[in-house]
C-alpha cells in the first residue's frame, strides 16, 4: 500500500519581511527515500532540509524571498519518495500563502506650485505605491523655509497636506 499524505502545513500564511515559518508533514507511514531538496518545490522561498526523527512527520524551516509581492503560492511535494516497501507516494500541495517582502515605494511627490510669494500655500501630496502603516508627515518630512500641516490620507496610499512658505524668505 502506497503511504499517504496525512497533513502537509506551514505554520505561517502570511509574510512580511522578516518572517519565516515551519513546513511540517506528516506520512502515514515511514518514508524511504524522501528528501526535501529533491522531492518538494518551493515558490517565492527558501526551505531548509526537512528533518525527521521517525521518518514519518517531516520539518523544516521556510523563509520567504526578499522583495517580493506575490499572493498566489504553494509548496508542492512530488511523487518521487517512496515507503519503505518500495511503493510510490502520491502529490500533495500546501493551502496557498501570500508574500509582501517589497518595500513600499514613492510613485510621485509633488507640490501643487513652485514659485510661491507671500500668503501663498501649496499642496504638498505624497504617493505611494501600496498602503504604508506608519507614515508621519511630521517625523518623516524634513521641510525647508516653510511648515507643512500633518498630511492626511483617506487610504494610506495618497497623502495632502498644505505647506505654508517662511515669511520674508
Amino acid at each position: 500500500t502506497a503511504p499517504s499524505v496525512i497533513s502537509f502545513t506551514l505554520s505561517d500564511t502570511e509574510f512580511i519581511t522578516g518572517d519565516n515559518a515551519t513546513l511540517t508533514m506528516v506520512f502515514s507511514e515511514a518514508v524511504a527515500s524522501f528528501s526535501s531538496s529533491a522531492d518538494i518545490t518551493v515558490a517565492n522561498g527558501t526551505l531548509a532540509v526537512m528533518t525527521s526523527t521517525d521518518n514519518i512527520t517531516w520539518a523544516g524551516t521556510f523563509t520567504p524571498t526578499a522583495n517580493t509581492e506575490d499572493d498566489n503560492n504553494t509548496i508542492l511535494l512530488a511523487t518521487s519518495y517512496t515507503d519503505t516497501a518500495g511503493n510510490p507516494g502520491p502529490a500533495a500541495t500546501t493551502l496557498n500563502y501570500a508574500i509582501d517582502t517589497q518595500a513600499p515605494s514613492v510613485s510621485s511627490f509633488t507640490l501643487s506650485d513652485t514659485a510661491l510669494i507671500t500668503g501663498d500655500n501649496a499642496t504638498v501630496t505624497l504617493v505611494f505605491s501600496e498602503a504604508v502603516a506608519s507614515f508621519s508627515s511630521s517625523a518623516d518630512i524634513t521641510v525647508a523655509n516653510g511648515t507643512l500641516v500633518v498630511m492626511t490620507s483617506p487610504n494610506n496610499i495618497t497623502w495632502a497636506g498644505a505647506f505654508t512658505p517662511t515669511a520674508n524668505t
